[in-house]
C-alpha cells in the first residue's frame, strides 16, 4: 500500500467518522434520536470505501478489520440495547464507528485498542452528559423529583440493598485502620466511599426516570428506542406491549 494512498484513506475514515459523530450527537440532543439514514449512510461509505481501497491497493485485510470492527461493534450494541440502555440508532451509529475505525488512525498503530478506547470514551462522554442532564432535570422538576426520590429511598428492597451497602462499606472503612500498607487503606476507604456513593446515585437515577422522563404521547408518535412504559390498548384490544423491544 503506497504511503500517500494510506495517509489519503486514514484522513478520509477520519473525517467520516468524526462528521458522523458530530451529525450524530446534534440530532441525538436535538431530538433524541439518532437517524437511520445517517447510520446507513455512514456504514455504506465506510465499506464502500474500504473495498475500493483493497482493490485498489490489493489488500484485503483493510477491508477485513472493518468487517471485525462492524462485528464487535454489532455485538456490544446489541447486548446495550437488549438490556435497554440505549437505542437502535445508537446501536447503529456504533455500528458504521466500527466499520470505519476497525483499523486504527496513523497516530494510534495498535489495531483494535483505537476502537476499544474510542468506546470506552463514548461511554464516558455519555455518563458524564446523562449526570449533568439528570441534574437538570431534577432541578427543573425539583418538587416531583424530591417526592419520587424519597419513595424509591423507602422501597422495602432499596432498604435491604442500602443497609447492606452501608454495612461493608462502614466495614471496609473500618478495616482501613488495621493496615499498614498505605495502597491498601486508600482501596479500603475509596471501596467503601464508593459503594455508599453508588447506592444513592442509582436512587437518584430512578428517582430521575421516573418523575421527569416518562410522558404521555400518542402511538402514532412513537419512535425507534422509545420505550413502552406500559402495555397499550385500543378498544380494550392489546396493541402494543410494554415488553415489546
Amino acid at each position: 500500500m503506497g504511503f500517500c494512498g494510506f495517509m489519503f484513506a486514514e484522513i478520509f475514515l477520519i473525517s467520516l467518522g468524526v462528521l458522523g459523530l458530530f451529525v450524530g450527537t446534534f440530532t441525538d440532543i436535538k431530538s433524541r434520536e439518532v437517524p437511520d439514514y445517517l447510520n446507513y449512510f455512514l456504514i455504506s461509505c465506510g465499506f464502500g470505501f474500504r473495498i475500493f481501497h483493497s482493490i485498489l491497493f490489493d489488500n484485503w485485510f483493510y477491508f477485513l478489520y472493518g468487517v471485525l470492527g462492524f462485528l464487535g461493534a454489532f455485538v456490544i450494541g446489541l447486548i446495550l440495547y437488549f438490556t435497554r440502555q440505549w437505542g437502535g440508532g445508537d446501536t447503529k451509529l456504533l455500528m458504521s464507528l466500527g466499520v470505519i475505525f476497525g483499523t486504527s488512525p496513523f497516530f494510534a498503530r495498535e489495531e483494535g485498542i483505537f476502537f476499544l478506547n474510542l468506546i470506552f470514551n463514548i461511554f464516558l462522554a455519555g455518563a458524564i452528559y446523562g449526570l449533568i442532564y439528570g441534574i437538570y432535570l431534577s432541578l427543573k422538576n425539583w418538587h416531583k423529583f424530591k417526592e419520587e426520590f424519597k419513595h424509591v429511598l423507602q422501597g422495602e428492597k432499596i432498604k435491604v440493598v442500602k443497609n447492606i451497602s452501608i454495612i461493608i462499606g462502614v466495614v471496609s472503612f473500618a478495616l482501613s485502620f488495621f493496615s499498614t500498607d498505605l495502597a491498601t487503606k486508600v482501596i479500603l476507604i475509596g471501596f467503601s466511599g464508593f459503594l455508599i456513593f453508588y447506592i444513592y446515585f442509582w436512587i437518584f437515577v430512578k428517582a430521575v426516570e421516573n418523575a421527569c422522563m416518562f410522558k404521555i404521547i400518542g402511538v402514532d408518535k412513537l419512535t425507534d428506542g422509545d420505550w413502552v412504559v406500559d402495555d397499550v390498548y385500543v378498544n380494550k384490544k392489546l396493541v402494543y406491549s410494554k415488553n415489546k423491544l
